[in-house]
């Protein structure tokens, strides 16, 4: 379904002082800096737990991470499947794709990183 028809307008339509027309294709964050191969086998280690955690602990209403921002200080909670897009992205040598969290996310349903860690190793303890 195509819902380009039901999206307002762009308030920058039109406009010369439009902010977009402004970044150029040098824009640094248009093409991200190559990984080393040390930086692609952590990545890759990541994804494949993102993976674990999301086959473990979903089933068990852990729907995601989360992470406090150092630039606003607020809690951020990313879905399994946005991490692992983001991975893949980081990867393929692209930049991340946009994406919105939920404006209300269930907090209670997102842990800590090293909370799954732990929660793997403990299941592979004996």
């Amino acid at each position: 379904m195509n819902f380009d028809a039901m999206m307002p307008r762009d308030p920058f339509a039109d406009d010369p002082n439009d902010p977009a027309s402004f970044i150029t294709d040098d824009d640094p964050y248009d093409h991200p800096e190559p990984l080393s191969e040390e930086e692609r086998i952590h990545v890759s280690q990541d994804l494949r737990l993102v993976m674990e955690f999301k086959k473990v602990l979903g089933p068990r209403g852990i729907e995601g991470v989360f992470f406090m921002c150092e630039d606003c200080e607020e809690f951020h909670y990313y879905d399994w499947d946005i991490m692992a897009a983001n991975m893949r992205a980081t990867l393929a040598g692209e930049l991340s794709p946009v994406h919105e969290p939920s404006a209300q996310p269930n907090i209670d349903a997102y842990v800590p990183w090293d909370y799954c860690i732990g929660y793997l190793d403990g299941l592979e303890a004996k």
